[in-house]
């Protein structure tokens, strides 16, 4: 099956997401002509495997702290050499009342292969990539995070009762913000950093 539309969600900012894929794009795939449009939303269009390739359209949305990308196939270009090479190939036949042009038909089927294989490994390397730069960007989030937490200490211990009331008023218990906390310290943050980082998510300063 070809890829056609497809949406992607990632937890990086808008900017950064667009500037990997076009990274990607251009250093990993040698995607020809790529053109970027810098206006809301971010979006770039770029051809992949050559010039009878697929056309890519990709376009980045932020939406709160991830963006959701968008990816748009075109297989024009593969259409229409098919289209003119089954017409060269019938003509040709009957012309020579044999069967035997139509061979040529086989040139459609290992087109559409290559160009197949083209949209399926950009689609490959984007799932690859796209993980490794979400820790990245979490990586290096964290190192600004903790220097300015060390700018600024709070009591923990008050930002966590107050967290613990806002959310036994709300949801009748703490499993929630329990869960929070824990999902940021299984990326890396001591408990009072993700304590911190949840209140300030919370607006409890």
């Amino acid at each position: 099956m070809f890829p056609s539309t497809l949406r992607k969600y990632v937890r990086l900012g808008a900017e950064e997401a667009y500037e990997s894929i076009v990274f990607l794009l251009q250093e990993n795939l040698k995607a020809d002509s790529v053109e970027s449009k810098q206006t809301e939303p971010l979006s770039l269009k770029a051809k992949i495997g050559g010039a009878l390739g697929v056309a890519v359209e990709v376009r980045v949305f932020p939406e709160g702290g991830v963006s959701a990308l968008e990816f748009g196939f075109s297989y024009r270009q593969l259409l229409l050499s098919s289209i003119i090479v089954l017409a060269a190939c019938v003509a040709v036949s009957l012309v020579s009342r044999t069967a035997i042009p139509l061979v040529g038909l086989a040139f459609i089927l290992v087109l559409g292969y290559r160009v197949n294989y083209s949209a399926r490994s950009f689609l490959d390397i984007v799932n690859e990539a796209l993980p490794h730069l979400e820790r990245e960007s979490a990586r290096r989030a964290l190192i600004e995070n903790r220097k300015r937490w060390q700018l600024e200490p709070k009591d923990t211990s008050d930002l966590y009762q107050r967290l613990r009331e806002k959310h036994v008023k709300t949801w009748g218990n703490t499993n929630v913000l329990e869960y929070k906390i824990a999902e940021y310290e299984s990326q890396g943050l001591t408990r009072n950093e993700a304590i911190r980082k949840t209140a300030e998510e919370e607006g409890i300063y």
